[in-house]
C-alpha cells in the first residue's frame, strides 16, 4: 500500500465511537495523539491549542458537568432526529456513560483576540487527533456539547483563561460503528474554470 492509500484508508475508516471496552489506553498512545495534533496547521503558526488529558478519578469528578451538557443539545437532537428517536436515546446513553470512558481530552485554545482563527486552528488539531487515534487502533468521539458546561468543567479541571472547543473521548472501540452514508458529491461541490 502506498502513502496515499494509507492516508485515504485512515480517513475513510475513521468513525465516531461511543462504546468503549473497559480497558486502559496506554499513555504513550495519548502522548503520540497529542504530538500529532500539534502538527496541524494553525493561523499565522500561533499554535494556540491547549490540551487537558483526563482519566481515572478526575474523570469521575468532571462527569457531572459532562452529563448535564446533554440537556443543552437535546433541543437540537429533537429537531434534527425527530424521525429517528433512537439516535436521541443512543446519544443520551452515551452522555450518561461518560464516566466509564477511559480517557477524555479537553481541547482548548489560548485566546489571541482572533477567535475565528483560533477555533479553526484548534479544529484542525482535533482532526489530526482523531486520525492518529484511529491509526493506533483507538476510537474517538469529537463532542461539542460539553462547551455548554465550560465554567463548571474549568472549575473541576483548574483551567483559566482558555476557551473550551471540544471534549474528545478516547478508548478501544467495543464495536465497530457503522459507516454513515456520504452525501452526493455533485450537490456539494461546484467547479468553476
Amino acid at each position: 500500500m502506498d502513502y496515499f492509500e494509507c492516508v485515504e484508508k485512515v480517513i475513510k475508516e475513521r468513525r465516531s465511537c461511543r462504546v468503549y471496552e473497559e480497558k486502559d489506553v496506554e499513555d504513550w498512545k495519548i502522548k503520540k495523539i497529542i504530538e500529532l495534533a500539534m502538527w496541524a496547521p494553525s493561523a499565522m503558526n500561533r499554535q494556540q491549542w491547549y490540551f487537558v488529558v483526563v482519566k481515572g478519578q478526575k474523570l469521575k469528578e468532571v462527569y457531572r458537568a459532562l452529563e448535564k451538557s446533554f440537556d443543552y443539545i437535546l433541543p437540537r437532537l429533537e429537531r434534527f432526529f425527530a424521525k429517528t428517536p433512537k439516535v436521541i436515546t443512543f446519544t443520551k446513553q452515551f452522555f450518561k456513560s461518560l464516566d466509564r470512558v477511559p480517557v477524555i481530552i479537553f481541547v482548548y485554545y489560548i485566546p489571541t483576540g482572533d477567535d475565528y482563527s483560533d477555533l479553526q486552528s484548534v479544529s484542525a488539531a482535533i482532526q489530526n487527533m482523531l486520525l492518529a487515534a484511529h491509526a493506533l487502533g483507538l476510537g474517538t468521539c469529537w463532542m461539542t456539547g460539553p462547551i455548554h458546561m465550560e465554567d463548571e468543567i474549568n472549575r473541576v479541571l483548574g483551567v483559566e483563561d482558555k476557551k473550551l472547543v471540544a471534549a474528545v473521548t478516547v478508548g478501544y472501540p467495543a464495536k465497530k460503528p457503522p459507516t454513515p452514508p456520504r452525501r452526493d458529491v455533485d450537490k456539494k461541490v461546484v467547479w468553476l474554470n
